[in-house]
């Protein structure tokens, strides 16, 4: 018997089936982009690529099979044991390079689904951490994650948010659902120390058991076809991208790793 419209969720981006919401609707969800410190795509890649998991819905102009199991340009997996589903990038795409209502359109649309909890994993500066604090990480939670949870916002004042973490929890708040930032202290524009410091939170977050806690595991996407930019080594020695503009001396944005999205459509 073929499903009618009726039975799918047909939001602009993922259209993940309505049948399979319904079987999550308890678990958590845990989102990380390319933004300062990189943490949330290192750290989540890292995840994906050492522990086993099934691939559930999908958005972008390419796909490709990895570990078994279908992949694009962003990729919602499912960790059934755990119950946790994980929204992330298999390429590094910076959330400065991509307009506002896209992450909009992809935020409402995750949202939508109305999960138990949402966890966004982000980085912030060194230099933002409140005076005296041996905290390794900045809280943004909305009305209802306190609600629920222990934890209070501990971001500072004036400190702007943009891309999908500012609309996780503008969108979070209105919609009365429980959102959490959580942004590690970072002191480089890549910092690999602070997403392996992610890595073993997530573990305490999730129980998934993570083999691999000493060394990140990164994903080799270069037989991408639309990923064919120059590629540099930084500090560490991990392949980054670079900007196409990375030789003038003046931009401030030379070392931040990320793909411009125009580079993917």
């Amino acid at each position: 018997m073929v499903e009618s419209q009726d039975d799918f969720i047909l939001g602009p981006m993922l259209k993940l089936p309505k049948k399979v919401i319904d079987r999550i609707k308890d678990y958590q969800v845990i989102v990380g982009f390319s933004g300062f410190g990189n943490v949330g795509y290192l750290s989540l890649t890292h995840l994906v690529e050492t522990v086993d998991m099934t691939s559930i819905a999908f958005w972008g102009n390419s796909s490709w099979y990895h570990k078994n199991r279908l992949e694009s340009l962003i990729t919602v997996y499912e960790h059934a044991s755990s119950k946790t589903i994980i929204v992330l990038p298999r390429l590094p795409i910076h959330v400065s390079t991509v307009p506002q209502k896209y992450w909009d359109e992809l935020v409402r649309e995750i949202l939508g689904w109305k999960l138990k909890e949402y966890i966004i994993i982000g980085g912030l500066r060194e230099e933002t951490r409140h005076l005296g604090s041996v905290e390794w990480a900045a809280y943004v939670p909305t009305p209802k994650w306190q609600q629920l949870y222990e934890h209070q916002r501990s971001l500072m004042d004036k400190l702007a948010m943009i891309g999908p973490l500012s609309s996780f929890i503008t969108n979070g708040i209105t919609l009365d659902l429980p959102v959490l930032g959580l942004l590690a202290y970072c002191e480089l524009e890549e910092d690999p120390s602070a997403a392996m410091v992610v890595v073993n939170e997530i573990e305490k977050l999730t129980g998934i058991e993570i083999p691999n806690k000493t060394q990140l595991v990164h994903f080799d996407f270069s037989f991408i076809p639309s990923t064919v930019v120059p590629v540099t080594q930084n500090q560490y020695n991990e392949n980054r991208i670079a900007y196409e503009d990375d030789d003038d001396e003046d931009d401030d944005d030379d070392d931040m790793p990320g793909y411009d999205i125009n580079e993917l459509l």
